[in-house]
């Protein structure tokens, strides 16, 4: 498992920004030449081979440029170039289109995914070719399920990706070395002038080495050395209680153990919201005000509002401590989730919580949600702390009944923030409930990740009648066991209910059981259930 180590330097004079801003350009101008060359699908199957396609095209390398900056080039580009093909069978959820789409005929997903583990045969059926594999399938079955892939691929996949920001490079340990003079560390940089290097005073000490990135601040004229290394892994696996965590936006995550961490993240969403909408506001109308100026032939007062009122750098760096500050309140979240070592983490995906909502309030609030810092936290501590983290379907998690005797779903289980079951009366937190489903659905047999939420209901609906009409007789060994593993008590926590929901127990089931949507965070939970 890698991080990346950032250390910064000191302000650069002018003399060195722009030898360093030569090297960068350089290196950009090296790595679009090789996009150029991969954005055909024909030469996608370098992309399984970084090293051969480096020496085929070393008859294209500058003479100007040192050689090893160059190979780092090549690398990144095919490293670009491979993150833009997994991106854009993620965008499309491809795999699970396969997942479902074949899920009676296992020559045909074997196939599929097959295709989908090579760059060169994704290339290939980009082309309408069907390659033969080592297993048996019929040509027809072949090139059915290369004209569904090629049609799903074509969308997802736009214009080929170039460089268009130039203000990084990547140096082997070649292209750089370290040093440490009177109680500070240095680190010399290549330029593009033979045998000179240039000396970076770095703002602290720190182990740099092997491959590395230079990233260039254009505002603060600096440079940011990233450096990846290895994190250190337990040998033993963890073995604490297993968990279930929700995400939310008034508490980073939910806990199917009935806890909650990071309670203060709501209200430093909401507060920069609003702060992004008030100085929104007020930009907006010193605009006017300064094109209005323009318009009457008074263009200094224009330039002026522009020049001290409009500007980007404050802005930035205000956006940029609120993004630290949300990101701080999820790592210490996610670290408190995990502090007992738990051997599962069920959580759901995060990836397609995004978008308007209905709420403009709630979309500004999500905007800010730091959904990729979530899930980077959970991967990282994770995997430092040897648990499993096992991403589930999460289709109706807040509407499903946690008591494994009942499982009721219905939109009007959850009401805002609580969750009172119609059926059995189980009363409790609507996120810790979604929790508790979220653990539940490890392992289970019926309901994977990429099964489509229809069925997912028919699932549900299907096990609640069978346990209704056989008066739990059949299910009784799985509910004792479930209810001992997570701590269910099926009366609840004893939270009182919302005025309206006080309904007898035992209720029969209301109408309109297949409806979606329902509750909780407004519209948000909403779409993650649909």
């Amino acid at each position: 498992m890698k991080r990346t180590a950032k250390y910064a330097t000191q302000p650069l004079n002018q003399g060195k920004w722009r030898e360093l801003l030569a090297l960068v350009h350089a290196f950009a101008d090296m790595k679009d030449t090789f996009l150029r060359i991969l954005g055909r699908t024909s030469a996608w199957r370098h992309l399984d081979k970084p090293k051969a396609f480096r020496n085929k095209v070393k008859k294209l390398y500058r003479s100007d440029i040192p050689v090893h900056l160059q190979d780092q080039a090549v690398f990144d580009a095919v490293e670009t170039m491979r993150r833009f093909i997994e991106a854009g069978i993620a965008s499309v959820h491809l795999r699970a289109k396969v997942f479902v789409r074949y899920q009676d005929s296992d020559k045909k997903r074997h196939y599929a995914f097959w295709l989908l583990r090579s760059y060169e045969h994704i290339g290939a059926l980009l082309r309408g070719e069907a390659p033969i594999p080592k297993f048996e399938i019929p040509v027809l079955e072949r090139k059915e399920v290369v004209r569904f892939l090629r049609r799903s691929l074509r969308k997802a996949l736009g214009t080929p990706p170039r460089v268009h920001l130039r203000r990084s490079a990547a140096l082997d340990d070649t292209l750089y070395r370290i040093f440490e003079k009177n109680g500070r560390q240095y680190v010399a940089v290549a330029s593009l002038t033979p045998g000179k290097r240039l000396i970076l005073p770095l703002q602290g000490k720190g182990r740099i080495s092997g491959n590395v990135r230079v990233v260039l601040d254009f505002d603060r004229k600096t440079v940011a050395i990233h450096m990846p290394y290895e994190v250190r892994v337990p040998a033993v696996p963890a073995d604490g209680p297993n968990i279930g965590l929700d995400a939310g936006v008034t508490e980073v995550l939910a806990s199917s153990s009935n806890e909650k961490y990071g309670l203060g993240y709501g209200k430093l969403l909401e507060t920069l919201s609003e702060e992004t909408t008030d100085t929104g506001k007020a930009r907006n109308k010193l605009f006017q005000i300064a094109t209005k100026a323009e318009m009457r032939g008074d263009g200094a007062k224009a330039s002026r509002i522009r020049r001290n009122n409009l500007g980007r750098k404050k802005l930035r760096v205000k956006r940029e401590r609120g993004e630290a500050a949300v990101k701080t309140v999820v790592g210490q979240a996610v670290r408190a989730a995990l502090r007992d070592g738990p051997a599962v983490v069920a959580v759901e995906d995060l990836s397609h919580l995004r978008g308007r909502t209905k709420s403009r309030k709630l979309s500004r609030i999500v905007s800010r949600w730091a959904r990729s810092a979530l899930r980077e936290r959970l991967d990282f501590r994770t995997q430092a702390g040897c648990s499993c983290l096992k991403t589930v379907n999460a289709a109706y998690t807040s509407q499903t009944c946690p008591n494994p005797a009942c499982g009721f779903v219905h939109r009007d289980n959850r009401h805002g923030d609580r969750f009172h079951c119609l059926e059995c009366g189980w009363d409790g937190d609507a996120d810790v409930a979604a929790g508790m489903n979220l653990l539940a659905r490890v392992g289970d047999p019926e309901i994977h990740l990429w099964t489509p939420v229809d069925r997912v209901k028919a699932i549900l609906t299907e096990r609640f009648q069978r346990r209704k009409e056989t008066g739990n007789r059949d299910d009784a060994a799985a509910v004792s066991s479930a209810a001992a593993v997570q701590g269910v008590v099926d009366e609840g926590n004893g939270t009182p209910l919302p005025a309206g929901l006080q309904k007898s127990r035992g209720n029969p089931v209301p109408q309109g059981l297949h409806d979606h949507g329902g509750g909780g965070e407004e519209t948000l939970w909403a779409e993650r259930e649909q």
